[in-house]
């Protein structure tokens, strides 16, 4: 079965370099703005981000689709832009739209990425790691916030503005009855293990939670064996 894998936000393709040699027939998507399509401008809208994607996907055979944080956001515009996948990966990810809360971090966000984008930069995606691996791994992090101070701030701010005004997705994937499968960091503070137990509870079944102990919203260099474990058992 064919998988397609759809980065996060400030992210590229090369996130997923930890899984390509296991998955050869894979298809890794770059979203606008980011990765090999650096230089083309991001839609302010999941769905119209969605559609651009959908063109690249052959749908003539079964597939899957696994998305990481912002990636797994998009997987309702997608299903309801005409994918039909057999199966969906929420790696650090969640289906449901932003709270009132994080719609106003999403603001502050996009007021200083105005005013100061490389601060913003490595606030956002040291964040995302948790403590320990900081520490361990910092070089690793600088190399990701070199790659996305490449990002143009006009797409940073898109991104943004799509994620804080995307629609709740659940009502979509209940319908679809499609099988869905988290990934989940205890110590990850962009998307929480509450969050991914409250959907699950509201999808009901069809679902399952793989929960991995002292990371954050990063598994793929804070555990990559767990991930790639993970997965396989897809």
């Amino acid at each position: 079965m064919k998988t397609y894998f759809i980065h996060g936000f400030l992210e590229s393709p090369s996130m997923w370099d930890f899984c390509r040699e296991k998955f050869p027939q894979g298809q890794f998507l770059s979203l606008p703005g980011h990765g090999e399509k650096i230089t083309t401008s991001c839609p302010e809208t999941m769905e119209e981000i969605a559609a651009l994607l959908f063109r690249e996907m052959d749908t003539t055979a079964p597939y899957q689709i696994i998305g990481h944080s912002m990636g797994g956001y998009l997987i309702p515009s997608l299903i309801a832009a005409g994918a039909r996948p057999i199966q969906i990966g929420l790696f650090h990810s969640k289906i449901g739209a932003d709270d009132n809360e994080k719609k106003i971090q999403r603001q502050r966000a996009i007021d200083l990425v105005k005013d100061n984008t490389a601060l913003y930069i490595r606030t956002m995606i040291t964040h995302l790691f948790s403590d320990g691996f900081k520490v361990k791994k910092y070089h690793e992090i600088d190399r990701l916030i070199e790659e996305a101070n490449q990002i143009d701030v006009s797409n940073i701010i898109a991104c943004q503005k799509a994620m804080m005004n995307r629609s709740c997705g659940l009502s979509i994937l209940f319908q679809s009855k499609i099988a869905t499968h988290y990934f989940a960091g205890d110590r990850d503070n962009s998307v929480t293990l509450a969050q991914i137990s409250e959907e699950i509870n509201q999808l009901n079944s069809n679902c399952t939670l793989r929960i991995e102990e002292n990371i954050g919203h990063m598994g793929q260099w804070e555990c990559p064996e767990a991930a790639l474990e993970w997965l396989h058992q897809l």
